[in-house]
Parts: structure tokens; sequence; C-alpha cells
């Protein structure tokens, strides 16, 4: 079972890790066999729905997120704060269509929803609605009056976003400048965010393909001879990457694959997507700690991901 992209399998070893428990102690604690326990966790086999009851008291979360309906509780161990990076890509996505209409004027913005393929629920439905609004001569004001009333019934967690839209929808319809539009979206996403967003597509970074990102590092070599402590990972799986990818922090990824070999660094950035790529890249071409600190981020690496090295 998957949503976007996230199996269930490493959303259970997640939780798991996050409370630190082996396999041996999740099975006791659902009186079920370790065995059992390592099948969900690879994808092997679902657990059945007494389980996830039982799973979801136990970590403290729903059933929707444990299938991937939801990703509260994942995004406290997460790299990348989902709802963040969601408002990036709306973001990004908002500025295109200020390019489109001031180009095409306001009604090709429909053209753009058509073969929009994000993630926000709302984006799509918040242009169509003014449009249409908008070719029955509606009054402005009243559309995006009616606009905020409609974020106000999105999930809390969506509700940021929808805000954003419609600020940002409204000033687009004005003809504002997209500078203009730049600082009202920094405003809802944040300094963090947006300064590495933009900073991807300034930089030298930016006009790279992903393979010439991942391959400037192909011959990159150890930072000394201890700092291997993670070159048994080039045998472990995607799947298992990408699990272990969602349980550490971007500190500590970059800091470890800082003092990594090449096919190691490597091997994590290929399980990126290309915007978290852009932002790891960044990380750990600026970073520079210590040896005990890519060893003391190397070390965590092995508690979580230790459990899938081989024999």
């Amino acid at each position: 079972m998957e949503h976007h992209r996230v199996a269930m399998g490493g959303k259970i070893y997640s939780l798991r890790v996050a409370k630190g428990m082996t396999q041996e102690q999740l099975a006791v604690m659902l009186c079920v066999s370790p065995a059992a326990v390592s099948k969900w966790e690879r994808n092997l086999a679902n657990p059945s729905i007494e389980m996830l009851w039982a799973m979801a008291d136990y970590f403290e979360c729903s059933i929707d997120e444990l299938v991937g309906r939801e990703e509260k509780r994942l995004e406290k161990v997460g790299m990348y704060n989902g709802e963040k990076l969601r408002l990036v890509e709306v973001a990004e996505e908002l500025l295109l269509c200020s390019e489109i209409s001031r180009k095409e004027g306001l009604l090709a913005l429909d053209d753009r929803m058509k073969v929009y393929e994000g993630e926000s629920r709302f984006l799509a439905f918040a242009v169509h609605f003014f449009l249409q609004s908008f070719m029955k001569q509606m009054n402005h004001e009243l559309i995006f009056r009616l606009l905020k009333n409609y974020v106000t019934t999105l999930a809390e967690e969506e509700q940021r976003e929808g805000h954003m839209i419609v600020h940002v929808l409204g000033e687009i319809a004005s003809g504002a400048h997209p500078e203009l539009l730049r600082e009202i979206i920094a405003s809802y996403v944040g300094v963090g965010y947006w300064e590495k967003l933009e900073d991807a597509k300034r930089g030298e970074q930016g006009k790279r393909t992903r393979d010439e990102i991942i391959g400037k590092y192909r011959d990159k070599e150890l930072f000394s001879e201890k700092t291997d402590l993670l070159e048994r990972f080039k045998a472990v799986g995607d799947f298992e990457i990408q699990v272990i990818l969602r349980n550490l922090d971007n500190e500590t990824l970059s800091a470890a694959l800082s003092g990594a070999s090449g096919k190691i660094v490597v091997r994590f950035l290929m399980n990126l997507s290309d915007r978290l790529l852009y932002f790891v890249s960044e990380d750990i071409d600026r970073w520079n700690g210590t040896e005990e600190d890519i060893l003391k981020a190397q070390r965590r690496v092995l508690a979580v991901g230790g459990c899938f090295l081989p024999e």
C-alpha cells in the first residue's frame, strides 16, 4: 500500500524507530511474531485491521496516518516538513500562473490548471471558481470573500496554503508585479524555505540536471579513514534507503554524507525528490564540521538503518 510514494511498511518502521523499539518488542506488544512485523515493514504483507487499530492506539496516530492518508506524525521524524514543502510547490505554481496571466490573460489559467499535477487540492478549485465567477461578472471583492470562506472548510493543516492561494490569486487578478507576489509568498512559506528555493534557482545547482548534481559526487573520497561507517549501505535497496531518509534530519544527513565515499552519497541522493536533492546537495557543499561531527552523524544513520545491513 502506498500513498504519495511512501509505503505503509516504511511508516510502521519509522514510527517503531521513533519509539526506540526493536521488531521483537513491537511483536510482543501486538502478540504476533517478529517475522510478521518484518514482513509488514518490507511490504511483503499487510497487517489486519485489528493490528492497524492496535498500532494506531500504541503510536498515538490514526489508521489514516498508518496507511498513508495523513502525514502529521511522520513529519515529526521526517527530513523536511511536508506542509512547508507543499507550500513551496504551490508558491512556484502561483508564480507561474502570474507569468501566464501577464502574457496571455487571466483566462489562460484555466488551461494551466488542466495540466497541473501538484498536490494542492485547493489551488485548482480556487482558480476555477475565480474564473467562473469572473466570467459571470461577479464583484472581485465578493469572489475573494467567498474563497476565504471556502478556506475555512479545509483541514487545519491546509488552511495556511489556502490563505496564501486566495491572497496571491487576488493580487494576480489585480495585475500585481511579480516581485510583490514573491514578498507575499515569502511571508507564508517562511524565510528558510524560501531562501533555499531561491538559492536553488539562482545558484549553479539550479542550472544543472538531476544527473549532473548527483554526478559531481561520484568520485568523492572519504573524509578520513575513520569515516567509512556507511560503506556497507551500498548493498541496501532503494526502499530501505528511503525509510532511513524519512528518519533523518537534514543536519545529520548532510554531516554523515559529507564524510562518506561518492558511492554512498550517490546511493542516498538518488532516492531524494528533485527539490530535496537541491536542498541536501547545497547543505553538503556548505557543511564544514569536524571528523567527530561526521562520526556522530554516521552512527545515527547506523542506529536508524542498521537493521537493513546484510549480515
